[in-house]
C-alpha cells in the first residue's frame, strides 16, 4: 500500500473519510460531529451527487486542522 502521507504532496492528495479520521486520531463518527460542530473542520467534498459517492478530504486541509487543534489543546496532567 502506498503511504500517501510520505510519497506525495499533501496539497494534491485526497483521502476518504475513514483515512481522514485516522489521520486526525478520531473515529469516523467523531469526524462527522466535528464537521457539524466545528467551523474550522474541513467539510470534505464529493466528486458526484450520487448518495453513495465517498466523502473526500484534501490531506493538507487535514494537516492544517490538526495543527489548529493541537495549538488549542490543553496540556495533559
Amino acid at each position: 500500500m502506498i503511504d500517501v502521507t510520505k510519497d506525495y504532496d499533501p496539497r494534491y492528495v485526497q483521502v476518504r473519510r475513514q483515512r481522514a479520521a485516522e489521520i486526525l486520531g478520531v473515529s469516523p463518527s467523531e469526524l462527522d460531529r466535528l464537521r457539524k460542530d466545528d467551523p474550522d473542520c474541513p467539510q470534505g467534498f464529493k466528486h458526484s451527487d450520487a448518495r453513495n459517492s465517498p466523502v473526500m478530504f484534501r490531506l493538507s486541509d487535514l494537516y492544517a486542522y490538526s495543527e489548529k487543534r493541537m495549538q488549542a489543546a490543553h496540556k495533559a496532567a
